[in-house]
């Protein structure tokens, strides 16, 4: 009965251990500056796309964010019937995960309140899903992401001089539950068979 009870004390280890594993939430951070974003944005170079692996896989994703730091310069805006009063007008800054099937994209506007100073921006938000969207696509850790600059439509006017975005960080947070290297399931296999030949050696 004794040893029955230490085989029953093995069983249930090894799972608790492995699904230990999947049950935590993990955040992977990606640089993006190191993968050769730019700093500077403006319409003569308005965007960068870059492909990244993250080196492992996920069960699921529930969020990605972007965590990044930099400054807006307000662009000048131009009536077509006003031409001689340009007036500053609010820029921004994107970042897009493409589509699965709708576009994941968010962006930060600013600089008009502080023209011709640029405006700060130092935030971490999260890219959000469209209504139907997934992660699904990024499970194998593979995906591509753009940083971009971006302008307002004007009806009835023109930007008539450029904004710019200086960004001094950028960081790609992506959370969710990762698959466990193969490591972690012989560690979870010792373990339960260290305490197993424990409780034997004793009755």
């Amino acid at each position: 009965m004794k040893k029955k009870n230490a085989i029953k004390s093995f069983v249930i280890v090894l799972p608790i251990l492995s699904s230990f594993q999947f049950a935590q939430a993990d955040l992977v951070e990606l640089d993006l500056l190191t993968l050769g974003c730019p700093q500077t944005y403006n319409q003569s170079s308005s965007y960068y796309q870059t492909d990244f692996d993250l080196g492992i896989t996920f069960n699921d994703i529930d969020h990605v964010y972007i965590d990044w730091r930099g400054e807006i310069t307000s662009g000048l805006a131009t009536q077509y019937g006003n031409p001689s009063s340009p007036y500053p007008l609010r820029v921004g800054f994107y970042a897009s995960m493409g589509f699965n099937p709708f576009l994941r994209r968010n962006t930060v506007w600013g600089g008009e309140l502080t023209y011709p100073e640029p405006e700060n921006f130092d935030s971490i938000f999260e890219i959000e899903l469209p209504g139907g969207s997934t992660w699904s696509d990024l499970l194998d850790g593979q995906g591509t992401i753009t940083l971009g600059y971006s302008e307002l439509i004007i009806i009835d006017g023109y930007y008539s001089e450029s904004g710019l975005v200086f960004l001094e960080e950028a960081t790609m947070l992506v959370e969710g539950s990762i698959v466990p290297e193969p490591s972690s399931f012989l560690f979870a296999f010792f373990s339960g068979l260290s305490l197993f030949t424990i409780k034997r050696r004793k009755y």
